[in-house]
């Protein structure tokens, strides 16, 4: 397993299922057979613009961006070198989960009340194009959210742009159709790593030849949402002129009637707080043996 990265162009683009919305069964067949659903347009712009500039605002804070600052001239220079819980202070994702209009939306793809994660992971990725030594350790191998989090399998995740993706700035490849398999084996790799630890990730030659890659550019007020066993990993962020920043965030969203496990109801800044928890726990807020 290595973390070399792959460029989009190797990957078909997602189905866009905005016109199923209406079709309740048309949806479900499609999210059955290919274990996702992608959609444009369909969040409040203004919202998403809102979550941008608090992660913008939060970056400042932090000394990790210039104060003049904006969203389309943004950049810093790692991840890593950003305070990750300080930054979950300044997004007010919660907000924007719930709000009215985002609940619509996630209540269209399932057909039912949902309830949203209190979890969430944001991501704000420089571009590693001009990089002498470009570093992707932080990124996502091949895995199943529905590896680390439980007990139920019936959530899925959400992945939201907050400003637009580009091919350069990468975003999130799905196996289309690779949740039908469940749960697979996942394997420490050392060339990924959080907190300094390594973490686990699906073997790529796991990924079977009819599992078809998706990848596609998103704006703001699109959203991707897939099956808890969806096997899928992080583009990198290539962008060059201009070198852009790739900044998103994605939750977990189940029916409101299912059981609410620990990951559904704990903040992810208390599980990556506690030293107690292995490292799955931090990233995912999942209580699990440390790795």
């Amino acid at each position: 397993m290595t973390n070399t990265p792959t460029a989009p162009t190797d990957f078909a683009e997602y189905v866009d299922c905005t016109p199923l919305l209406g079709d309740r069964k048309a949806l479900d067949e499609f999210y059955d057979e290919h274990g996702y659903v992608f959609l444009r347009g369909v969040l409040d712009r203004d919202l998403v613009r809102k979550s941008a500039e608090e992660m913008l605002a939060g970056l400042v804070a932090l000394g990790a961006a210039r104060p003049e600052a904006t969203l389309d001239d943004l950049v810093i220079d790692s991840f890593e070198a950003v305070d990750e819980v300080a930054m979950h202070g300044y997004v007010k994702y919660d907000d924007f989960w719930n709000h009215p209009s985002t609940l619509k939306v996630f209540e269209q793809v399932f057909g039912e009340p949902v309830f949203v994660f209190r979890s969430t992971t944001i991501r704000y990725y420089p571009s590693q194009a001009a990089a002498r030594e470009p570093n992707f350790s932080y990124l996502t191998p091949y895995h199943q959210d529905g590896f680390y989090i439980g007990p139920n399998k019936d959530f899925r995740t959400a992945w939201v742009p907050l400003i637009g993706t580009t091919a350069g700035t990468g975003g999130v490849a799905l196996a289309d159709g690779s949740h039908k398999r469940g749960p697979r084996e996942h394997v420490l790799n050392e060339n990924y790593r959080r907190f300094n630890h390594p973490v686990r990730g699906i073997p790529p030659q796991d990924i079977e030849p009819g599992e078809t890659l998706r990848y596609s550019e998103m704006d703001q007020g699109d959203v991707l949402i897939f099956h808890a066993f969806m096997c899928h990993k992080s583009v990198p962020n290539l962008a060059t002129e201009p070198p852009l920043m790739r900044m998103s965030m994605d939750t977990r969203v189940q029916p409101a009637t299912s059981h609410r496990g620990f990951n559904a109801v704990t903040p992810w800044t208390e599980s990556a707080k506690d030293a107690s928890k292995g490292i799955m726990a931090k990233i995912t807020g999942t209580p699990i043996e440390a790795e």
